[in-house]
């Protein structure tokens, strides 16, 4: 315990916990106005509808994880190349970024559209335009992910905090407006594609500086697609652990009981979102202490230990007031997740703090543990199709591939925290 707050003292100068502060007035902000929206869509589209917008999302989380790779990528260089007052570089990064994006992002969308019938007959959705609209959706988050990615490398962190609010304001009060019209589920992705074209808009507005100021040199981009492969990995097999298990459980259950899922996962990502901000100001500090040639162990730990705080509050509230929080979320009609909310809370919680080591690790450039989150995701498909013969058994694999994913990764980083087996 000495050593750990050593540590932590160690880096008090990096501001973590005041850069973190940034995040979490953000993500308060978000995560109200996200789950204002989930709230009333569900309400106001019911449990069947509500199914289908909530295995919507998971296609939507499914699509958009080359969104957290790009982000990802963008965000490390330009961090770096910050650090170094290469400016000139950055320029070139974020344009020439837009426009791959723009084309690779096109072609993945027609690869997409034409599997439409296949994923809506699996999903057992009857209108193929959902799957397509999903698609449009997941080409402009692409998109917006380069632009995102910049504002964190250049550590603004306010200006992209505004953009996610502007973006996630409208989304909710489109999607109210809409459906309250009679759009229904259209209306509900409509109101998310609104929001995410004004989103982008703002982001390209807050980096005009770099576009007008800056020169645009040509820089060796070969060490940037190499990075560009364990981040996709990394940010393939999470994504796919909180997002196939919607689509397995819109294939194994009725539409209602999907819906009552989605419900207790949307409840359980509070922990997620009420913890995870502390990585997105993580990432690019690290990238900072690193390329200059210092240790970074004192952010991993110090970050790790406020997060878990954060979710072992979230986790005490579910367990002891479980039906309060359904009653304020969602009403009476979904009091039957009472029993999912505090395990499936308990599985985010652990995807959280995993999510710490996995961003560490990816700005330090260290690709080891990618191996554990590919068995972690195939222990959950397994598991889930072994057992499926209620909601609570989908959950409790859900926690535990999430464990196993922590548990595992946490070992390989143990000499960064200090722990010593041998002893």
């Amino acid at each position: 315990m000495k050593k750990l707050l050593e540590k932590i003292k160690k880096y008090d100068s990096e501001d973590l916990l005041k850069s973190g502060s940034v995040f979490f007035i953000s993500s308060a902000l978000v995560s109200i106005l996200n789950y204002f929206y989930h709230l009333f869509m569900g309400r106001m589209l019911g449990p069947n509808d509500y199914g289908i917008l909530g295995s919507l999302f998971a296609i939507i989380y499914l699509a958009t994880f080359f969104t957290q790779t790009f982000n990802k990528v963008i965000s490390k260089y330009t961090a770096e190349f910050n650090s170094r007052q290469q400016n000139s570089y950055i320029k070139r990064l974020i344009k020439q970024g837009f426009i791959k994006i723009c084309l690779v992002g096109g072609i993945i969308l027609i690869f997409y559209v034409s599997l439409s019938p296949l994923i809506a007959k699996f999903m057992k959705i009857n209108n193929i335009f959902y799957i397509i609209f999903v698609g449009l959706i997941a080409y402009i988050f692409l998109i917006n992910s380069i632009l995102i990615g910049a504002l964190n490398g250049l550590q603004k962190f306010i200006k992209q905090n505004i953009s996610s609010l502007i973006s996630v304001f409208l989304k909710f009060a489109l999607a109210v407006f809409f459906v309250y019209l009679g759009i229904g589920i259209f209306g509900a992705l409509g109101a998310i594609f609104i929001g995410l074209f004004a989103g982008m808009l703002s982001a390209l507005y807050f980096l005009r500086d770099v576009f007008r100021n800056f020169k645009s040199e040509k820089f060796d981009s070969r060490k940037i697609y190499r990075y560009a492969l364990p981040v996709f990995f990394s940010s393939l097999f999470p994504t796919l652990m909180i997002t196939f298990d919607h689509i397995l459980v819109k294939h194994f259950f009725s539409s209602v009981q999907t819906g009552f899922y989605s419900a207790a996962g949307m409840i359980a990502k509070i922990i997620w979102f009420g913890s995870g901000f502390f990585v997105l100001a993580l990432f690019p500090k690290i990238v900072d202490v690193v390329s200059k040639g210092r240790k970074a162990s004192g952010l991993l730990i110090r970050c790790l230990i406020y997060t878990f705080f954060l979710v072992a509050v979230g986790l005490s509230a579910y367990f002891i007031m479980p039906k309060l929080i359904v009653m304020i979320l969602y009403g009476k009609q979904y009091l039957s997740i009472i029993p999912l909310i505090g395990i499936f809370g308990a599985g985010m919680g652990l995807f959280s703090l995993s999510q710490v080591l996995i961003t560490y690790n990816l700005a330090a450039e260290k690709y080891n543990f990618i191996w554990i989150l590919f068995v972690s995701f195939a222990v959950e498909i397994a598991g889930i199709y072994l057992f499926h013969n209620s909601l609570i058994d989908v959950v409790k694999v859900f926690f535990g591939s999430n464990l196993i994913m922590f548990i595992g990764i946490l070992m390989i980083n143990r000499k960064e925290l200090g722990v010593n087996i041998a002893q």
